[in-house]
């Protein structure tokens, strides 16, 4: 496959959503339920993006940021934060943030925010504008 996606969410039922919707677009996703199996993954596949739960229990999740970019040695990888409710400004007005979604999401809204995160104007969103799953 070629690019890859990290998606680091607690609910399965999100993760199920992401992986059907990005894997439907040609992405290889890689899911973790933690931000400890999250920091492992990053050893098996250089993200291109990372999808990241805000609300992992235990995780403050501006120092994950942090974190995830140090294991990137720098490089820039963009990050959609998923929260249900919306995500401390502080985390929206920085350079490491790409987009947020709030939960619960559509995938339309999913697709449209991953393929602006990842600068690909031939993602083919299967879906009409209109249309919410």
């Amino acid at each position: 496959m070629g690019r890859c996606v990290l998606a680091i969410e607690h609910d399965w039922r999100l993760r199920k959503l992401i992986r059907a919707n990005l894997e439907a677009l040609g992405l290889e996703v890689r899911e973790a339920v933690s931000e400890q199996h999250g920091l492992q993954l990053l050893g098996e596949c250089r993200p291109d993006l990372i999808l990241l739960d805000l609300e992992l229990p235990g995780v403050d999740a501006p120092r994950l940021i942090g974190t995830l970019h140090a294991k990137l040695d720098g490089q820039p990888v963009p990050i959609i934060v998923l929260s249900a409710d919306p995500p401390v400004r502080q985390l929206l007005h920085t350079d490491d943030i790409a987009g947020h979604l709030q939960k619960p999401f559509a995938a339309s809204a999913l697709l449209d925010q991953v393929c602006r995160a990842l600068n690909d104007e031939s993602c083919a969103v299967p879906y009409s504008k209109g249309r919410e799953e």
